[in-house]
């Protein structure tokens, strides 16, 4: 077994060159450790890699899903042959990278030997590491892949209940927030009734022993086993009658059809995820993308509370034990006085799982949206190239914070670039930047819930399987667009003549990117194929014309499936909410800028029409005040010089002067100068300093008025040769958007 973890190796900025290989310790590891890079560069496959070698090393995973392309990890082709490839192969990008799916599917092959061979991997390590653990993609509210019994929760929990009060008192604050979470209920532990009222009802009844049903809580709602909360009679804090409100509402999601794939699966059971029958090490994806964002918050908080138990039950170790995985966490921990519900559990595993070898590993495209109190329990930073300079500046701090010089800190993210990080581990001697390996897996991007079917039909237990369904590609599609909640509505472009209609966020916004500038109107579109409305702006967007988009669907038009939490109550204003927060961040510009005069040409502005429009500028105000300030300085400069030509004059008329009223004295052979002498000498001297300033003045106007004239030259004669790049992102208050809609896009 190798000493470490086999990432990478280090990388030269200047000359590009691989060094020597770079190697982690999983000790380290249990001090967590923070991944971080925007979109493309190389975060994932950086994950991945660490995540292959934790496993190669004996230690399980269990990772969180919310976009999907953890599933890649059980993309292991162990002969690297093209008929692995091509069930994997995504047709429609292979269409449009002029291939056939065969075709595409041999380049991947050829791409993975080569990419493997490139790093000294093979075959033969993917199959070693396919031989070496087992692998499942838990679906909680899906028969996709292995059913999640989430509810299962409620049964009564091993051992005494005051053996682990604190932890046991969590987990239920955990669950009672997912639950009112899922029914649209705003709950605080300390101060909502609902909360309190239903924490207390569980907490009695594990306090016995003893477990309870959904069917139970809803019923003794009505009628709890106990008659006051706190000092006060129940009636008088929570009355029945408004109690029943809330049991209408627990009975509504209990009744949902969509809710009943909740209760069924495997239990959570932490030690069933972490290790195989055979004792195998287990990677387990808890799949999450298909969820809304309550309910992704809920599965999140209850995993979290589960790990967080079984931990507190395991004895001491220094040896890495498990690895816990989140991938893009934004929204998951927000910097204070947000509190999402796995926040707190996140918290209490960054402070205190070391001592138990278990590792929190994070990552996300989103630095500004982490609490960095937390992160500063982070030993280990993987730091990609990021998107913006408010990022930068977050990681620098935190970075600063975590013991790192200015010096070191500032060069390395300089050096960053795709699939190079800077690697920040307190148990080394010094950062460096890391350039990945080639990971084992084919990283062919997120998988559906399809995909997640095909992988894990063979592994679904019997009871668990899900009803007959078609193959993969063989479902017919909707033939009419499926119904939207106010105030959506549909829209509809056509770029292709065939194939189904996929859904779009389609903004309109206006952007003023300088001062005094001209505000910029835009129309783009983003794909709906994000797991939360704060991550559609992550996508790739595709511009759009409204002279393209029409009220009238296309006929014969099929359509894919709409993202579950565009369908909630609240969708439309958590859209707004995200458009209104991020898009400024999303609308960077590469803009002419001109540093003579300043000035900065507008998106989408040629070289051509810039100096133009600076010529036709410097024929106006500026022009003038610049003449205008040219003239008055000619003139000083003017007046200067004949104060320096009457100074040089009235030194001449001192020194004669002294001459002369020392001459008889000098004819007469008398030694020493008359009184009258040195008054005339000190005359003299004094003359010269006001000489020598007066010229001192006149060549520092000189130079202001030779600086004023290459000026007016330079703003008259505009030479576009000397126009920079730069990138300008709008102010979040010069942003204003001005529609949005959902866009049908064939």
């Amino acid at each position: 077994m190798s000493k470490g973890f086999f990432l990478g190796k280090q990388f030269d900025p200047a000359t590009a060159a691989l060094g020597a290989p770079v190697e982690l310790d999983p000790t380290d590891l249990l001090t967590h450790a923070l991944i971080v890079g925007m979109t493309g560069s190389g975060k994932t496959g950086l994950a991945v890699a660490l995540i292959e070698e934790t496993l190669k090393s004996g230690v399980p995973v269990l990772a969180i899903d919310p976009k999907g392309d953890l599933g890649n990890l059980l993309l292991l082709f162990d002969h690297l042959a093209p008929e692995e490839f091509q069930p994997w192969i995504d047709a429609d990008e292979a269409r449009r990278q002029g291939q056939d799916v065969p075709a595409a599917a041999a380049a991947a092959a050829a791409a993975w030997q080569k990419g493997l061979a490139d790093w000294g991997l093979s075959a033969a390590d993917v199959a070693a590491l396919r031989a070496n653990h087992d692998a499942v993609i838990y679906t909680p509210g899906s028969s996709s892949g292995v059913p999640l019994n989430l509810l299962q929760s409620l049964a009564a929990p091993a051992g005494r209940f005051e053996d682990n009060e604190e932890g046991l008192r969590e987990e239920i604050e955990a669950f009672v927030s997912g639950v009112l979470g899922l029914l649209g209920i705003a709950s605080d532990p300390l101060n909502s009734r609902e909360h309190v009222f239903l924490s207390t009802l569980i907490e009695g009844f594990w306090r016995e022993g003893k477990g309870v049903a959904l069917e139970e809580l809803v019923g003794l709602v009505a009628d709890p086993p106990f008659e006051k909360m706190g000092a006060l009679p129940l009636e008088s804090v929570y009355p029945r009658k408004e109690r029943q409100a809330l049991m209408m509402a627990l009975n509504t999601l209990l009744a949902a059809p969509r809710f009943q794939s909740w209760r069924e699966g495997e239990p959570l059971d932490i030690e069933r995820m972490l290790r195989a029958k055979d004792g195998r090490p287990r990677l387990s994806i808890v799949y999450t993308a298909h969820l809304g964002d309550d309910e992704r918050l809920f599965v999140t908080a209850l995993l979290l509370e589960k790990v967080k138990t079984w931990m507190r039950r395991q004895g001491g170790t220094s040896a890495l034990r498990a690895l816990v995985y989140m991938d893009e966490i934004y929204g998951y921990f927000p910097p204070h006085p947000q509190n999402p519900p796995p926040k707190r559990p996140l918290l209490t595993l960054l402070k205190q799982a070391r001592a138990q070898g278990v590792s929190v590993v994070l990552a996300t495209q989103n630095p500004v949206d982490l609490d960095y109190k937390g992160l500063a329990n982070m030993g280990v930073w993987m730091v990609g190239k990021l998107q913006t300079r408010q990022d930068r500046d977050r990681l620098r701090e935190g970075l600063l914070g975590a013991g790192m010089s200015e010096k070191d800190v500032d060069a390395l993210l300089d050096g960053t670039r795709k699939r190079v990080f800077l690697l920040h581990d307190v148990h080394r001697p010094a950062p460096l930047l890391l350039h990945s390996r080639f990971a084992l897996s084919y990283l062919r991007g997120p998988l559906t819930r399809e995909e997640v079917d095909r992988l894990m039909d063979p592994q679904r237990p019997a009871a668990a399987a899900p009803a007959a369904r078609p193959a993969p590609g063989a479902a017919a599609a909707a033939t009419s667009a499926p119904p939207l909640p106010a105030p959506w509505r549909h829209l509809y472009l056509v770029r292709h003549q065939g194939g189904s209609c996929d859904p779009y966020l389609m903004v309109k916004y206006s952007a003023r990117y300088a001062k005094g500038g001209d505000e910029v109107v835009g129309l783009r579109a983003y794909p709906l194929d994000a797991a939360s409305a704060a991550e559609v702006l992550d996508q790739e967007p595709i511009e759009v014309s409204e002279a393209e988009v029409s009220e009238s669907a296309p006929a014969g038009a099929t359509y894919s499936d709409l993202p579950p939490f565009l369908g909630g109550p609240g969708a439309a204003r958590a859209v707004e909410k995200a458009l209104k927060e991020r898009l400024a961040d999303k609308l960077a510009a590469s803009v002419l800028f001109d540093p003579v005069t300043q000035q900065a040409a507008q998106p989408g502005e040629d070289e051509e029409a810039f100096a133009a429009r600076l010529r036709i500028a410097s024929s106006g105000q500026g022009e003038a005040k610049l003449r205008e300030k040219l003239e008055a300085k000619r003139r000083a400069l003017e007046a200067a010089e004949q104060a320096v030509a009457g100074r040089k004059q009235e030194k001449w008329f001192s020194v004669g002067a002294a001459i002369l009223n020392n001459l008889p004295g000098i004819l007469s052979g008398r030694r020493g100068i008359s009184q009258r002498g040195i008054s005339n000498v000190g005359g003299v001297l004094g003359k010269e300093r006001m000489e020598d300033a007066a010229e001192a003045r006149r060549d520092a106007l000189k130079a202001e008025v030779e600086a004023l004239d290459g000026q007016l030259t330079s703003l008259v004669n505009v030479d576009s040769a000397r126009f920079e790049q730069r990138e300008v992102r709008p102010a979040k208050s010069d942003v204003k958007l001005l529609r949005y809609e959902l866009l049908w896009v064939r």
